[in-house]
């Protein structure tokens, strides 16, 4: 799950500038999954599907990493994020910026075309980035928003298997009413 978080993270949000750039959100809906690999996994590393599916005009995505019974939606427009586990049938629900911490890049971080390619049958842009740290990111984006291929230091850390663009069931992104309900303690901010 965290690999491809990361690598959602490294090209989410960025500050407004007056220069070329790509779309960073599915501007339709889709269905993709993505095969990454766990660098961290007990045993050594393997290859793992994450899939993500879009609901453009409601805000809305779902995310089933490689872990059974596990699931979260996250809803842009409240910027909420609910974490759901089928095993305990409970929902962790939590503000959106707070569910985000990691090497997302600076504000202003430029983006640069670098080329074109087909990723699981779909044309993308290669651009030239940075997280955070600075490391160069390499990402293959479709003209509408579609995160295809990212990729840091020589290695691919995520990359799509096979996409689909339907509306998604919209109960996929509905949270059991009946599930326990935790709320996490407050995120202590440091002071500006």
């Amino acid at each position: 799950m965290r690999g491809l978080a990361t690598a959602l993270l490294v090209l989410a949000p960025f500050a407004a500038a007056a220069q070329e750039r790509p779309t960073l959100t599915p501007s339709r809906d889709v269905d993709v999954v993505y095969m990454m690999v766990q660098a961290d996994a007990p045993g050594g590393p393997r290859v793992v599907e994450e899939r993500m599916r879009w609901a453009a005009a409601a805000g809305k995505l779902r995310i089933d990493p490689p872990i059974p019974g596990l699931w979260m939606v996250m809803d842009t427009r409240t910027r909420r994020l609910a974490t759901v586990r089928d095993a305990d049938r409970s929902v962790l629900e939590i503000e959106s910026a707070q569910s985000l911490p990691g090497p997302a890049p600076a504000a202003g971080t430029p983006f640069q075309r670098r080329g074109a390619d087909t990723v699981a049958g779909q044309p993308c842009t290669e651009w030239q980035t940075a997280d955070v740290t600075g490391a160069p990111t390499l990402a293959c984006i479709t003209d509408d928003g579609v995160l295809l291929r990212a990729s840091a230091a020589g290695r691919v850390l995520v990359e799509a298997l096979h996409l689909s663009y339907a509306a998604p069931d919209p109960s996929v992104f509905r949270i059991p009413e009946d599930y326990r309900k935790i709320t996490p303690p407050p995120v202590q901010r440091p002071p500006p």
